[in-house]
């Protein structure tokens, strides 16, 4: 059984830095390297590496970075007969500044804002054969959107809302799997999270709104989630943290890949928690992800 990611493809340039500058300011970093990353391919990479045949349908330009990202998605095992090479546009980068084991990113989103819903259509049924399918918001909207009405009631759908931003309720009812951060969850929930029942409340509130599943990540905190039973919460696995650049992805990528492996909600949870806790350790995105054997 495969999963498809339809998704953002960026090369990552990361430098540690221990404060983040004023306006105006410069300053030394160090650390500085390249690493493969994006959402979309982030979470490839993560269901890969927990034994699930991943399939990654995006687009990269047609500079060094494009290629070196092909490469790299191959080389830990996705599938990239879907990722498309577009002429005249640069791969989509970020700029990452790792400070005190948190990051601050700046996004642009090159090739990534050529994945339209035309590209889409043209694989209607390689999506439709697929055991699920992996959205986040690092592609254009209205390409979200079609992927979810293509597929929405036939396979199951795991949406990531990062970047967060306004999502239509009728969109929102044809998703099964949703898995914001607290913050996020404020835009599609109006809820402020300050504690577990304000958390609950919330997934109360995404679950009226037709999402099957929801899930709403609270970081050092934890996680708050529905497991098709009941609403429950698991406190964070404790780590010192050197770089959260991909602990959504992670936990993201780990939870689709358990729950088609047919793990239950509470152990695909707890298994993703775990993969996220080890990824925050290590340096980089993609890098960072660990292995299957890692966290079972």
């Amino acid at each position: 059984m495969k999963i498809m990611v339809v998704g953002s493809a960026n090369m990552d340039m990361v430098m540690r830095t221990s404060r983040l500058p004023e306006i105006g300011e410069t300053m030394r970093g160090d650390g500085f390297f390249l690493a493969p990353g994006g959402k979309g391919a982030n979470q490839a990479v993560a269901c890969a590496k927990m034994g699930a045949e991943t399939w990654f349908m995006g687009k990269v330009g047609d500079d060094i970075f494009g290629q070196s990202l092909i490469d790299r998605l191959s080389g830990f095992g996705v599938r990239t007969d879907f990722l498309k090479r577009e002429q005249d546009v640069t791969t989509g980068v970020a700029a990452i500044t790792v400070c005190n084991g948190n990051n601050s990113i700046i996004l642009d989103g090159g090739a990534n804002s050529e994945v339209s819903p035309g590209y889409i259509r043209g694989y209607q049924q390689e999506l439709l054969s697929a055991a699920a399918i992996m959205l986040q918001l690092e592609i254009p909207m209205e390409t979200v959107y079609e992927v979810i009405r293509l597929v929405k009631g036939q396979v199951p759908i795991f949406l990531n809302p990062a970047p967060a931003v306004p999502i239509e309720d009728a969109v929102l009812q044809g998703v099964d799997y949703f898995t914001p951060n607290e913050i996020e969850c404020r835009i599609y929930t109006g809820i402020e999270i300050r504690s577990t029942d304000d958390a609950f409340e919330a997934l109360n509130k995404l679950r009226a709104k037709g999402i099957r599943y929801p899930l709403i990540t609270l970081g050092e905190k934890g996680i708050v989630f529905y497991n098709g039973t009941e609403n429950v919460y698991k406190e964070a696995r404790k780590v010192e943290a050197i770089d959260t650049t991909a602990a959504g992805d992670t936990f993201s990528g780990t939870l689709a890949a358990m729950i088609i492996a047919g793990k239950s909600m509470d152990e695909a949870v707890d298994i993703a928690q775990r993969a996220s806790s080890i990824a925050v350790t290590r340096l980089g995105a993609q890098d960072a992800i660990p292995m299957l054997s890692e966290v079972v």
